[in-house]
């Protein structure tokens, strides 16, 4: 099975034991295949610089991934039924039901950030995380499970306060650093927790109505829909930012479509093709309005 993927020209996978995975209680989890054994993790870049030159979050100036990286799923699939006829492959992408990150971090393809994000060693935070789930048994290693370096840079900067320290009672980075030590930081969710009603990237892809407080969180992070602030301050992206780090000038499968800026006069044209459309026209009009309304 190592061979089939190493021939897909994949950036970086990794194979994760069923029984370590976190399964979500979600609708997704039905898809799972029965006497399920295996989780082939696998790793997307997407940084390109000129997809943070607009009013959209990165992620979102590139084509969807939704379609790019399933497409790329089921092509590694036909390769790998192709080897084995008799076992079982399911592709899953953002709507899944295993914690991707966690997944991620346990087959050693990265740490986990404050930001909650899974921050990889060459392409920084900017990478999509895809999984196919097989009922296939094959050999892993359950890394251990790590953490950045916990600046807390990216809760400083976080313009809705968003991102804090996790750990029970004790609410101190020394204690937080014995916990991530000891092996007890993933029974509590690690040493940072999001606040999602706080945070610009959700609040920029809720359909009801928004406080005013919600409103002030989007003005002040700049953006029409996601936000990539906690990513731009965070000192593991720093090379590929700045563009000194190799991984920046490389080519990836998102390269090709960049769209950073929507306006009155584009978005009903250009919504439906892009990883921001699923939230409706009237979404984005209503964030429009909030980001053009700025400094008024």
């Amino acid at each position: 099975m190592k061979k089939v993927l190493e021939n897909c020209n994949l950036a970086d996978f990794s194979f994760v034991s069923f029984q370590h995975l976190n399964i979500l209680n979600v609708r997704s989890k039905q898809r799972i295949p029965q006497n399920a054994k295996t989780a082939i993790a696998i790793i997307f870049p997407y940084y390109n610089k000129s997809a943070f030159c607009g009013n959209v979050s990165a992620y979102c100036a590139v084509a969807d991934y939704h379609t790019v990286v399933m497409e790329q799923l089921k092509s590694i699939i036909d390769a790998l039924q192709h080897k084995y006829p008799a076992n079982s492959f399911v592709p899953f992408v953002d709507s899944s039901p295993v914690d991707e990150v966690d997944m991620a971090v346990k087959g050693g393809l990265g740490v986990k950030g404050e930001n909650s994000l899974l921050i990889t060693e060459r392409w920084g935070s900017f990478v999509f995380i895809g999984e196919i789930i097989t009922d296939l048994e094959w050999d892993t290693e359950l890394h251990s499970y790590t953490y950045c370096m916990g600046c807390g840079l990216c809760a400083k900067k976080c313009p809705g306060g968003a991102i804090g320290r996790n750990c029970g009672a004790a609410d101190t980075k020394e204690i937080c650093d014995k916990q991530k030590t000891d092996g007890t930081a993933e029974n509590c969710g690690g040493y940072s927790s999001i606040n999602r009603e706080n945070c610009a990237s959700f609040i920029s892809q809720k359909k009801q109505e928004l406080t005013e407080e919600q409103r002030t969180v989007l003005e002040k992070a700049g953006t029409v829909f996601g936000c990539d602030i906690c990513q731009k301050v965070c000192p593991h992206n720093k090379s590929l930012l700045d563009g000194t780090s190799p991984a920046a000038r490389e080519t990836n499968l998102f390269s090709g479509d960049i769209f950073n800026t929507v306006t009155k006069e584009n978005v009903e044209g250009v919504y439906r093709d892009r990883p921001f459309g699923f939230r409706g026209l009237k979404v984005l009009e209503r964030n429009l309005e909030i980001y053009n309304s700025r400094g008024r």
